[in-house]
């Protein structure tokens, strides 16, 4: 049987082993190694250098020569290579990609699809700052509505003062006050003069304060707060009637009735005799005060009156406890004869004397 070229013999076999005799055998001595000498003359298969650029053909046999001289002829099995591979490894199928109509109407769906989602995600992202401003928007608008309704109201000629109210007189004629702010008719409520109302009031002596109210949609109220006058001052003109506080408030030639004279012998208007008499006269009810014909006060613990009539009269003391003095006075009036000459003394009302 003829070898294939390039193929060289096996070796020969090993020589069977000599049988161990009964004597205990002896160690063979070692073969030497062959030499390039002594070593036999094979003859060598030509090797071919593998070109590793190219892929390898795995259809073909395998050239594999070992180290005894053989050579074997392996062939792989491999499995059928698919359409689109390339040495064996199987690639991505390409996708088939839409021309024409279809593909420009997947591009508009597909770019309008991405700015739908960045207009989400930049309302999602500014979705605070615009609620503030909103807010800030709704606020503003609202205020300044309010100011613009406000002065197109109030400076609005349906606003304006038609009709004046004079409230709180007593001694005063409310129809005079009303005269004299006459100047007040057809101003805007917003825009009355407090000013001008002011000076025409300090015209009149009995007024010792005032408040002005605007009552829409065209009424000017004005209430007053009288003096009350509580003695009357005897000069070379006649009688001035004053309040408790020395002011002025009606001149007369004659004796007004209903108020007491006050004596101001050796003090004057202002004193503490002169605020303790008028202390006095205050805490006097209606009653009393209508029986008292003089009052002196020279010191502010010297207060004493003289009734109208048989001239009783009475020893006050200080302004203390005035009140207590008063019903303590009217009770012991009581119990005497108005036309006989007594003197009541309630300077201390725990112990009051009848003289």
């Amino acid at each position: 049987m003829k070898r294939p070229p390039g193929i060289t013999p096996p070796p020969p076999p090993p020589p069977p082993a000599a049988e161990p005799s009964a004597e205990r055998p002896k160690r063979a001595a070692r073969a030497p190694r062959p030499t390039a000498a002594t070593a036999p003359t094979q003859a060598t298969a030509p090797t071919q250098a593998i070109d590793q650029t190219q892929p390898l053909d795995l259809t073909q046999p395998l050239d594999l020569t070992g180290s005894l001289g053989r050579t074997r002829s392996v062939k792989v099995p491999t499995a059928p290579v698919a359409p689109g591979t390339r040495g064996g490894t199987a690639r991505p199928a390409a996708s088939k990609r839409p021309s024409g109509p279809d593909a420009a109407r997947q591009l508009r769906k597909a770019t309008a699809a991405r700015r739908r989602f960045e207009r989400q995600e930049a309302r999602r992202f500014t979705q605070r700052s615009r609620r503030r401003r909103i807010t800030l928007l709704i606020v503003g608008g609202t205020l300044a509505g309010l100011v613009l309704v406000v002065l197109l109201t109030a400076y609005s000629p349906l606003l304006a003062v038609r009709q004046l109210a004079v409230e709180g007189t007593t001694r005063l004629d409310p129809a005079a006050v009303g005269t004299a702010l006459d100047d007040q008719l057809g101003k805007p409520l917003a825009l009355v003069d407090y000013g001008a109302i002011e000076r025409d009031l300090a015209a009149f002596p009995y007024i010792e304060s005032y408040s002005v109210e605007a009552r829409p949609p065209d009424t000017l109220a004005v209430r007053v707060v009288e003096r009350r006058p509580v003695a009357l001052l005897q000069t070379a003109a006649g009688f001035d009637l004053i309040d408790a506080a020395g002011v002025v408030v009606q001149q007369s030639g004659e004796r007004i009735p209903g108020f007491p004279v006050l004596d101001l012998t050796g003090t004057e208007v202002g004193s503490p005799g002169f605020q303790a008499a008028a202390a006095v006269l205050m805490s006097l009810p209606d009653s009393l005060l209508a029986q008292v014909d003089r009052i002196s006060g020279t010191t502010p613990d010297s207060v004493t009156m003289v009734f109208s009539g048989a001239g009783q009269r009475v020893v006050w003391g200080d302004a203390e406890e005035s009140e207590l003095k008063a019903q303590i006075l009217q009770k012991l009036i009581a119990t005497q004869d108005p036309s006989l000459p007594v003197e009541y003394d309630v300077s201390s009302p725990q112990s009051p004397v009848i003289r």
